[in-house]
């Protein structure tokens, strides 16, 4: 038996997203510690990073339409969300070097595939999982680099 703690529906999506992944509910997400620093260059690591990035990014446009001022929601939960994964790299005291350690793995073509393959596949198992319990939804778009380019404007301006 599990029971699972999420404080609002954004963070439901996020959690609900990363047990579709699995598969499975398992503490946290069945993550293995022992593999911090992540390493981007091992596409196994990556994996993760790509995952974490879809949780946040289906979180953030599903929920934003739902709040009163949806541009500033999307612009602060991706950030809350993304920014604590510093942790997993080496990085939870370099917010900044997280932040261009990441986005210059997204100006690789071959690895911004795998992202934009990997909120696909989150997209699908969600809208499928919401269908075996009756909920005929249609997610909103989910683009992963636009999401990321606001996100990236918005360091640019707070320095």
């Amino acid at each position: 038996m599990w029971i699972v703690e999420a404080q609002g529906l954004p963070n439901l999506i996020h959690e609900l997203v990363h047990a579709l992944f699995l598969g499975a509910l398992a503490d946290d997400h069945g993550f293995d510690y022992g593999q911090i620093p992540l390493d981007l260059s091992l596409r196994d690591h990556r994996r993760h990073l790509w995952e974490e990035l879809a949780c946040c990014v289906l979180s953030t446009v599903i929920c934003a339409p739902l709040e009163d001022d949806p541009e500033s929601f999307a612009r602060d939960w991706f950030a809350e969300q993304f920014e604590i994964q510093g942790v997993f790299h080496g990085l939870e005291h370099d917010l900044a070097g997280f932040r261009v350690r990441v986005d210059a793995h997204l100006q690789i073509a071959e690895h911004r595939a795998e992202l934009l393959q990997t909120v696909d596949t989150a997209r699908s198992r969600l809208e499928s999982a919401l269908a075996e319990v009756g909920v005929a939804a249609e997610l909103p778009p989910s683009d992963p680099m636009a999401v990321w380019q606001d996100y990236r404007r918005g360091w640019a301006r707070s320095g």
